[in-house]
């Protein structure tokens, strides 16, 4: 079981190494160019008062005091471009995992060690959260040693459940592309099936702002509950979204590890 979280985790190492390589540099460029966006956020604030609400809440921009690091790595980063590095990266390795190894032929021979399925599912399944801890742990801890390098004061209270909130929320991806490719046969099936959910879901939580009287679409939007805005402002997570997003976790490995354990395989 050991033998095949390393392999999983070293034949995607560079993959991994890239991603997590470009998500410093992007902290970077952002932690470099902080207090000269800092001294201009009045005018900033001005400039986009003619903006609806409902826009700004949507693309992360709610905010603009940005008194902290964090807060200003909220409207740049983890609001916009983040998420979607996030899901690319948990597709992937969904995708690959199961139906990758199904439609390439080497599901079989893994499937023909004399090991439990459920093993397999584990191992692989800890492979991708072992990827996911990685990935988000720099992410949101990198700026500490990047900040300090500006004598940029960091926050552990803010950055801590930052850390958390990023983790659920490629967890969740993660978990539900990983269902879709327990029963598909080609990783691209899974890219577009989660892709389009996850497109659903956004434009569910764009309506949800613009138009109140369908305000319930909302609760059935995944990046309702991935409130970075507040918890890169405050450290608060909420409630819901801890219930939101471990109830999606749990259902989807749930349905996936059943899925894997009675499909019908070639070996």
């Amino acid at each position: 079981m050991k033998q095949i979280v390393w392999r999983e985790l070293r034949d995607r190492k560079w993959s991994l190494l890239a991603y997590c390589l470009g998500s410093l540099l992007m902290l970077w460029l952002y932690v470099a160019t902080y207090e000269s966006s800092k001294n201009s956020s009045a005018q900033l604030q001005e400039l986009v008062k003619t903006y609806p609400k409902a826009f700004l809440e949507a693309v992360g921009l709610g905010n603009l005091t940005l008194n902290t690091v964090e807060v200003y790595l909220n409207a740049k980063h983890f609001s916009l471009l983040w998420p979607l590095i996030a899901i690319v990266l948990a597709l992937s390795r969904a995708g690959n995992q199961i139906a990758g190894e199904v439609q390439s032929g080497t599901m079989g021979l893994l499937l023909a060690l004399p090991l439990e399925r459920w093993r397999i599912f584990a191992a692989k399944y800890a492979a991708g959260l072992a990827t996911i801890i990685i990935f988000t742990g720099v992410s949101v801890f990198g700026v500490i040693p990047l900040a300090a390098a500006y004598n940029i004061p960091t926050h552990l209270n803010i950055l801590f459940p930052a850390w958390i909130i990023t983790t659920l929320f490629m967890w969740v991806v993660y978990s539900v592309a990983l269902m879709v490719s327990s029963w598909v046969s080609e990783k691209a099936q899974v890219y577009a099936v989660v892709g389009v959910v996850l497109l659903a879901t956004y434009l569910a939580y764009i309506v949800s702002l613009i138009e109140t009287s369908v305000d319930w679409l909302k609760y059935y939007s995944l990046f309702y509950y991935f409130n970075t805005q507040e918890v890169l402002a405050t450290g608060h997570i909420s409630k819901e979204t801890y219930l939101a997003f471990g109830v999606t976790i749990i259902l989807s490995t749930a349905i996936a590890a059943w899925r894997f354990n009675k499909r019908d395989v070639s070996v």
